[in-house]
């Protein structure tokens, strides 16, 4: 069971990686293409602009996740370079109990984002706002995923004899 999520996870990270990449290059071509536009003809091209800015979104919460199942996305390094193993894992569970609660939170916060713009759509392009905004709960269960593995691949929460030192 925890091999298929693992590779899952790995299926996923490569998905976000991909889609971050995209996301950066497809950004970095349309709005060099609106400045180079912008500056020879001095028209401006309105529709890149909005599709580069909902790229951005999709790029934020997609490079979000992707750190999320690094274990990059909050980090207390200041910290845990003097602590010893118990202090470090007691650590890790609250950082990842915190983030949990996070994108929990977002999650619930996302379905009323979500309803607000169902029928709302972008000026210039037409698209509808809700795929736009889609990026947040996809963030939001793609980090929990990633969670939930790193829970499994750690035994994060699997106890300690007092004795020994060691998991049981």
């Amino acid at each position: 069971m925890s091999k298929i999520l693992f590779r899952i996870g790995d299926l996923l990270r490569a998905v976000l990686a991909t889609l971050v990449a995209i996301a950066l290059f497809l950004i970095v071509v349309l709005v060099f293409y609106q400045v180079i536009t912008r500056y020879f003809t001095g028209t401006a091209t309105p529709q890149l602009a909005e599709f580069a800015r909902f790229l951005f979104i999709w790029l934020v919460f997609a490079g979000s996740a992707w750190l999320v199942s690094r274990g990059d996305l909050i980090a207390i390094d200041f910290f845990s370079v003097q602590m010893g193993p118990q202090a470090k894992r007691v650590q890790m569970i609250f950082v990842e109990i915190c983030t949990a609660a996070l994108m929990v939170a977002l999650l619930i916060y996302s379905q009323k984002l979500l309803d607000v713009v169902a029928i709302k759509r972008a000026p210039a392009t037409g698209i509808p706002y809700g795929w736009v905004y889609l990026a947040l709960p996809t963030f939001c269960v793609a980090g929990l995923y990633f969670i939930l593995e790193r829970a499994v691949k750690t035994r994060l929460f699997a106890a300690i004899t007092a004795d020994s030192g060691k998991r049981a």
